[in-house]
Parts: structure tokens; sequence; C-alpha cells
């Protein structure tokens, strides 16, 4: 029984041999399934040449976007901080990473020259209210004006209009989302990935531990900008990121990037702003206390977002 099946074997390999008895060296043809990991996939756009502008077809809400690509794009809520925001504005230009801040405007106004460099260096600015309130316990006149001084303040700081507003939270009514859009042309952000760097205890391992499992292709990642841990976390971080293959995009190109060229349309016309007011606030730390945070952490942004 060996003997025959040896003798197949030997007649089953030299048969996808091709020798050359010439003396020219011999010749084999491999063939083999491509592991998934192997696939051809298309090149991965350049992040300095995605547009910034929203497609006229976009959607209203974002938790992340569609793409098989390992393009991301990393948020930063509740500042600008004057002392972390500038730390972590160095990280990311060392590594050439553009972000999306979601400012709260009580802090624009305290530091508007943070907010000036974090536009100067290629980065998104974006409204995430004023000081913070749970939008869903607010009427439509407050929350209007909660969006409006922010975008104010962010246009009188940087000169740049934002295109995106995150609810406090992630917490919006559909009815308050509809209108939010309406008056300002503002797509909610939400997110897809949350390291929970507000909730104690905080440590920069589990910031990076976060991250590091739930990123994906289209991810949007959700940080904030005023912990200590958070930007402690940053170099590893992003550099593990970096080195799995992901190039990170603000969120408004990502959203022009994965929205399909069938649907995408016109650009979208940017909100239009106000003449800023005169905008007064203490001159303390600017930042926030996120201790409404913990009272508020049951608050799960899908159920708000169909909340009536």
């Amino acid at each position: 029984m060996f003997l025959p099946r040896l003798l197949a074997l030997f007649l089953c390999t030299a048969a996808t041999l091709n020798a050359q008895v010439s003396g020219s060296p011999l010749k084999i043809e491999v063939r083999r399934a491509l592991p998934a990991e192997d696939e051809p996939k298309p090149a991965l756009p350049d992040t300095a040449t995605l547009p910034r502008v929203l497609p006229a077809n976009r959607k209203s809400v974002y938790s992340r976007c569609e793409t098989a690509l390992k393009l991301i794009a990393i948020t930063f809520d509740d500042g600008p901080d004057p002392v972390l925001t500038p730390r972590l504005l160095d990280l990311l230009k060392q590594r050439g990473i553009h972000a999306t801040f979601f400012l709260v405007g009580k802090n624009v106004a305290a530091f508007p020259e943070v907010v000036s460099r974090i536009v100067a260096e290629g980065h998104e600015v974006a409204n995430h209210s004023w000081s913070h309130p749970l939008f869903t316990q607010l009427g439509p006149e407050s929350v209007e004006s909660q969006l409006r001084r922010t975008h104010d303040a962010i246009v009188k700081a940087c000169g740049t209009a934002p295109l995106l507003y995150r609810p406090p939270y992630g917490a919006v009514r559909i009815s308050q989302r509809t209108r939010i859009e309406k008056t300002f042309g503002y797509p909610a952000i939400l997110w897809d990935v949350d390291p929970q760097d507000w909730k104690h205890p905080r440590s920069a391992q589990k910031v990076y531990d976060s991250i590091h499992s739930q990123t994906r292709p289209g991810s949007i990642i959700l940080c904030h900008d005023i912990h200590e841990t958070t930007i402690a976390a940053m170099p590893s971080t992003l550099d593990d990121l970096t080195a799995r293959g992901y190039r990170f995009a603000t969120v408004t190109q990502l959203i022009a990037f994965t929205t399909p060229p069938e649907i995408m349309g016109p650009p979208a016309p940017s909100p239009a702003s106000t003449t800023p007011a005169n905008l007064t606030v203490p001159p303390s730390s600017g930042v926030r206390d996120d201790s409404v945070k913990s009272k508020t952490v049951d608050v799960k942004q899908e159920k708000a977002l169909q909340s009536p």
C-alpha cells in the first residue's frame, strides 16, 4: 500500500514541474489561494488632497462611514484646553495627522489663539455647543442659541465656519436634529469607537486598548482633549493605528470620500454665519467640569436619536 501511494505522489508532483535538462534552472509554477489579508485592495487616498466640502446629498447623522479602506477620523471633544490641546497639536503635527475638534463655545471664546492654531495646522473645527448641556432637556430656542453662539465664536476666533456638530453626550431628539440641520446645515456626528476616556478611573492604557480593539475602516473615534491621560495615550495610539495601515482624515473628508459619486450631488452650501455678539466668559480654566457627564452616562446615543 505504501509504495503505490508514494509512486502516485511522485507522478503528481512531477506533473507540476517544467524542467529543462539543458542546464537551465528548474522552473516551478506555484499556485496558492491568497489569504484575505493578502488580497489586492485599492490604494488609500492622499488625505492632503481630499475635499473638505460636504456633499449635498449626505446623510443627516453619522456614527461611522462605510468603506473597505482603512480610512478613519479621530475626533476630540470639549476643548480647547490651554495646555493639553497645544500638546496634542504638537503630537499630531509630528505625525502629519489631521483631526477634527468639536469645540465648546465658552472655551473657544476663552482661548481663541488655540482655535486659530488648530485651523492653521490643517485640522477641522466643529460645533459642540456653548456650555455642553443635554439638548434633550432644552427647548428649540435654547438649542439654537447654544449652537449659534458657538458657531459665531469659532468664526470670530479663526475665520472658518464649522460644517458639523456633535450633540453633547450624543443625545438629540429627531425633531431637534431636523431643526438644526435646516438652520445650520450641520449633519450630526456621533461615533463608533469610544474609549470612555472621561470615565474614572482614567488611564492611558485603557484609552489605547479600547481604540486598538474597536477601530475598523470608516471609524469615527471619540476622544477628549481635556484629559491628561488621553493626551498621554495618543503617541502609542496614533503610531499603532498608522502601523496597522490606517490613514487619518477629517470627518468632512471622510464623509465626502465615502459618499458614492452617484448620490453625492453638488457641494452643500456652507452654514450662514451671523455677526458675532460680544461674548464674555470668565477667565478661568475654560475647561468644562465633566462631572455632569458621569451623571448622564446612561444616556445612549442611538436611543436618544430615536426619542420623540
